[in-house]
């Protein structure tokens, strides 16, 4: 007998943990069993079929986003994939299918409103002073030009950018060097400048002093579209933001995937938004 939980735990240990797979897919996985477990109970995990797990899909489809869904049936099948490779289960996992991701639209924003974002963070506004305004400046302004990740942005240090270059630790675990231009620079030094603390954290959190979490730089982010015209605009909408200037300035985009820390071109295609044709005729270049 293997209950659901203990599966979902050998699975951790042997598939994520002993791999060195990253915390989040650490915590993908913690976070499915969780679901699993609320959904079938934790019973033994022969009690479960194909069936069961089409229904699970449907169940979570009803809570939760497509996207969502869809990777805690990864999760799941994944477990259940092991389990029959171990001989502790009897199912034919390949009658399990992986729903299609659906397609995304990109949101992003042109250079000229960049500017204007990045204006509206720079305003007064209650609850922030001159520091925070400076900081969440440069916040922007660093994603805007480097194109990583929130994650990636949070783990700088002061001492990480030297010559208007860094290097950050991406998802899949392999270093690349992202850059800034030296208005970003200036950005980051004004902030610094006014910060009167020995945290080694290139930006830390208002309230606490602390390291920046991705929820502070999101709460940023919405407190921008809460007083202007912005409309859900997120972090990530910086990072497409980043990827579509390049794009639209002819770079090639194998150059791009790499700044971006993508291992696959498939990745960065979604960025080609192809309702414009130079921008697809410069995808279709790269990969002839």
């Amino acid at each position: 007998m293997m209950l659901i939980s203990e599966a979902f735990e050998n699975y951790r240990e042997i598939e994520v943990i002993s791999r060195g797979l990253s915390p989040k897919t650490l915590e993908s996985y913690i976070y499915a069993e969780k679901l699993v477990v609320e959904y079938f109970s934790d019973t033994d995990i022969i009690n479960i079929t194909t069936v069961d797990v089409s229904k699970f899909y449907q169940y979570l489809c009803n809570h939760q986003r497509p996207d969502t869904a869809r990777g805690n049936i990864i999760c799941l099948r994944s477990v259940l994939k092991r389990c029959v490779r171990k001989g502790w289960l009897n199912l034919d996992v390949e009658d399990i299918k992986i729903p299609k991701r659906e397609k995304r639209i990109i949101t992003y924003l042109t250079e000229s409103e960049v500017d204007r974002f990045i204006f509206v963070v720079g305003k007064q506004c209650r609850g922030y002073s001159s520091l925070n305004r400076l900081r969440n400046i440069a916040i922007v302004s660093l994603l805007y030009d480097s194109g990583i990740r929130i994650s990636e942005l949070c783990s700088l240090n002061r001492n990480s950018i030297k010559d208007r270059q860094f290097i950050v630790i991406g998802k899949s675990k392999n270093p690349r060097i992202c850059f800034i231009t030296e208005k970003t620079e200036q950005r980051i030094k004004d902030y610094l400048d006014l910060r009167d603390d020995n945290n080694r954290a290139l930006f830390i959190a208002n309230q606490t002093g602390k390291r920046i979490t991705s929820d502070n730089v999101r709460k940023v982010f919405q407190n921008v579209c809460n007083r202007s015209e912005f409309i859900n605009i997120h972090p990530h909408t910086i990072r497409h933001s980043f990827a579509t200037r390049l794009l639209d300035k002819e770079v090639d985009i194998r150059y791009i995937a790499e700044l971006m820390g993508h291992e696959s071109l498939d990745t960065t295609k979604m960025y080609t938004h192809f309702s414009n044709p130079k921008l697809k005729k410069i995808y279709e270049n790269a990969l002839s």
